[in-house]
Order: C-alpha cells, then sequence, then structure tokens
C-alpha cells in the first residue's frame, strides 16, 4: 500500500534543511492537497510544463480523494471502539 505524507523543512537553503515534522495524517493530507488545489493554475506558455504542472494538479486530485476516505473509514473506526 501506498502512502502520502508531509514533511516540514527549514533551512537556509533546500541542500541545508532541516525536517522539523512528517506526517501522514490522512486530514492534514487532505488540507494540504485542498489547499493546493485551490489555488489558481496560471497560464503556462511552454506545453511540456503546462503538461507537467496539469499532472501534479491532477496527482493532488487523486490524493485528496484517497485521503478522504481513509478519513471517513478512521472515523468509523473510531467510533466503534466507543
Amino acid at each position: 500500500m501506498t502512502t502520502t505524507f508531509l514533511a516540514l523543512y527549514r533551512g537556509e537553503s533546500v541542500a541545508a534543511a532541516k525536517l522539523l515534522a512528517l506526517t501522514a495524517e490522512p486530514e492534514l493530507v487532505r488540507d494540504f492537497a485542498e489547499r493546493m488545489l485551490a489555488t489558481p493554475e496560471e497560464q503556462e506558455p511552454d506545453a511540456v510544463l503546462a503538461e507537467l504542472e496539469h499532472g501534479r494538479r491532477r496527482a493532488l486530485w487523486l490524493v485528496r480523494g484517497e485521503t478522504q476516505s481513509a478519513a471517513g473509514m478512521a472515523e468509523r473506526r473510531s467510533g466503534e471502539q466507543e
């Protein structure tokens, strides 16, 4: 099974950055994907880069759907345990 996760880094550059936090919590992953999808898509004049952006947004859309399902299952399990 594939896991989608988020990582938070901080540093003077990408090469010098240090990992601050890592999570695979479905609600956080879904929220991040939704926020990224809420940003307007900019017109890309380069056809190759436009396809890359389209694919990135499609991947975020799929992650959002997967995490909605995972969050729903977690909520149902939580309700059963109470």
